[in-house]
């Protein structure tokens, strides 16, 4: 029957959109604007990403996948606005050690603003080693009165 399969179709993509909404609404309501974003931004990917899937079998796969987010994403979004609710509550969490930029399946584009900071870091430690290791190779260099003849300047 040719009208079943386009039923089918229909209520394939009206389960989509509306795990589509409900990801979305469950993402503006994380407790802090960092994690809004980031799961706002995953979800957004992920759908654009296969937005262009024709294979029902495939998009099923994509659906439990999309069912069972929710249902991660909703006790993230409890047990965070209960710990947010604690005011003495320190989480010492430092984002930059041993960070390295990761491609992630939900999320590819432009790197985050800790990525980029965290590789600025790198940078300017490198830089400062290596005019650290110059200085040493020449202790008179930068010195008060130093004329350097080297012509390395």
């Amino acid at each position: 029957m040719p009208g079943s399969n386009n039923t089918a179709a229909l209520q394939q993509t009206q389960k989509v959109l509306g795990l589509y909404r409900k990801l979305l609404k469950i993402g503006k309501a994380m407790p802090t604007e960092t994690r809004q974003a980031l799961v706002l931004a995953r979800v957004k990917g992920d759908f654009r990403a296969n937005a262009a899937e024709k294979d029902p079998i495939e998009i099923e796969g994509m659906i439990q996948l999309a069912e069972l987010q929710v249902d991660n994403l909703e006790i993230q979004r409890d047990h965070l606005t209960e710990l947010a609710k604690n005011p003495n509550l320190i989480i010492p969490v430092d984002i930059h050690k041993n960070a390295s930029p990761r491609v992630s399946r939900f999320m590819r584009g432009p790197p985050l603003s800790w990525e980029r900071k965290a590789a600025q870091e790198a940078k300017d430690k490198v830089r400062q080693q290596q005019q650290q290791l110059s200085k040493a190779d020449n202790p008179r260099h930068g010195s008060p009165g130093h004329v350097c003849k080297s012509g390395k300047h």
